[in-house]
């Protein structure tokens, strides 16, 4: 096993996919994934082979990030852009097409990633069973492995594995970010970021004060007024 993968980079990509297809909840009360779920069902096919992947992913990421570009070095966010621009392994891009379809797609009894409650990714050194450098766990298979973690909840995992433990090849002529793949976008992809949460402030000690040295001021004439009547 190597040293590189993963990279810094490798991290910032996997971290924002997981984010977008996490469990986390949302200002308008559904989970990310749940929000980006109804996006693909009722606006836009993702993952239909008229859609690039690397616009994919810019826009994925960009929904989470509020518009800045991931990874953040530019060198590496280029080799990322190329790589899923179109070479990839044409079993590799299939098999992320058709997994991740299947994980926003409704569930039913032939497809349980439909109901998956969140997905993680992550990039990995290991031998590929074909021989080419890049393979999607498991096998390029289209169908997700649905998975149980220890509080009960339902997941899937997708896996980029990669037989060779190196940087990416240079990309310098590539596109960033990614052109647009035309009419096939339907809208920015939602992220409807949780509302922040109001802290009740506490009650001003200077009002208490004044309040009192009202009182006092008052007893005191009352004490001359009881006086005087004497």
């Amino acid at each position: 096993m190597g040293g590189f993968i993963n990279s810094q980079s490798d991290n910032e990509i996997c971290e924002v996919l997981n984010k977008r297809f996490s469990d986390d909840v949302n200002a308008n009360g559904q989970t990310y994934l749940d929000e980006l779920r109804q996006f693909f069902r009722n606006k836009e096919k993702l993952f239909s082979n008229s859609h690039k992947l690397n616009r994919i992913f810019h826009r994925l990421a960009i929904s989470v990030t509020g518009g800045a570009s991931v990874p953040k070095t530019k060198n590496s966010r280029l080799r990322w852009f190329h790589l899923l621009k179109g070479n990839l392994p044409a079993a590799v891009d299939q098999a992320i097409r058709g997994q991740l379809t299947a994980i926003l797609s409704p569930a039913s009894p032939g497809n349980p990633a439909g109901g998956a409650e969140y997905v993680t990714f992550s990039t990995v050194h290991q031998p590929t069973t074909t021989g080419d450098q890049f393979e999607l766990f498991d096998a390029n298979s289209s169908t997700p492995t649905v998975l149980s973690d220890a509080n009960g909840k339902s997941y899937c995992t997708i896996i980029l594995q990669c037989n060779v433990d190196k940087a990416l090849d240079d990309a310098p002529g590539e596109n960033d970010p990614p052109a647009s793949d035309g009419n096939v976008e339907k809208g920015p992809i939602p992220f409807a970021k949780p509302k922040p949460i109001k802290k009740k402030s506490p009650p001003k000690k200077s009002a208490k004060k004044s309040v009192k040295k009202v009182s006092k001021k008052a007893a005191k004439k009352t004490a001359k007024k009881k006086g005087k009547g004497k």
